[in-house]
């Protein structure tokens, strides 16, 4: 066993029922990610992307085929298992920041600490340390709604980062962004990626910040076919 691989799909399908019979949204899908890769996921909406981002990050369930964590097969029907793979091993981050809007900055970042019921000193030193990280000290009281679009998806990555996981999925975390922005995002993935070793894969459809990654794969008819990154 690699030691180095962090994930592995193996001939993972997914179909879904449809008037016209059964819809194949992706067809044999293998994939190995290494501990450290930064992996992009490109391709016109509707072929898939979110779904397979989903099934990597075991919040969906594939048709067929097998998917291993650290060289151990999953098995979907230990929930208990798969739930504390989600909340110690992967970070999500969506296109919309999901953040609570009642709550402060600080608030919406320690929100997992809270959960894993961590002492109160530790958590909130572990927050101001990554909007420290991020540039955000100073908004560390401000609710959500007084922030950027920018600065939210900011926060919501300090939470994704909170329990310092293996892995990031990032799905179109720089849709509802302007380039600028979304530039800034996406190089805060390689900054996280260089000063942690955390394996970065982002779903999106800006080939410029594709580009800055060191993977790029294309999702096409249900098919992931690896291309060539010129710019590198």
């Amino acid at each position: 066993m690699n030691k180095n691989i962090l994930v592995e799909l193996k001939n993972i399908t997914k179909t879904y029922p449809s008037p016209q019979g059964e819809l194949e949204v992706l067809r044999g899908i293998n994939l190995r990610v290494e501990k450290g890769d930064k992996i992009t996921i490109v391709g016109p909406s509707g072929v898939g992307k979110t779904t397979l981002l989903n099934i990597i990050g075991t919040l969906d369930k594939p048709t067929s085929g097998d998917i291993y964590f650290f060289g151990e097969k999953l098995d979907y029907k230990n929930e208990e298992k798969l739930l504390k793979l989600r909340k110690e091993k992967i970070g999500f981050i969506f296109q919309l920041h999901y953040l609570i809007p009642e709550f402060t900055v600080i608030e919406n970042i320690i929100l997992p600490g809270l959960v894993s019921y961590w002492k109160k000193e530790r958590y909130l030193e572990r927050g101001r340390e990554l909007l420290k990280k991020l540039n955000l000290s100073e908004k560390e009281k401000y609710k959500p709604y007084k922030l950027s679009g920018g600065e939210r998806q900011k926060v919501a990555i300090a939470r994704a980062l909170f329990l310092n996981p293996d892995l990031i999925l990032a799905d179109e975390p720089t849709g509802n962004l302007d380039f600028q922005s979304a530039k800034e995002i996406v190089n805060i993935f390689l900054n996280i990626n260089q000063d942690f070793g955390t394996t970065i894969i982002m779903v999106t459809h800006n080939w410029e910040l594709a580009k800055k990654m060191d993977k790029i794969f294309l999702l096409k008819e249900g098919f992931l076919i690896k291309l060539e990154n010129t710019s590198r």
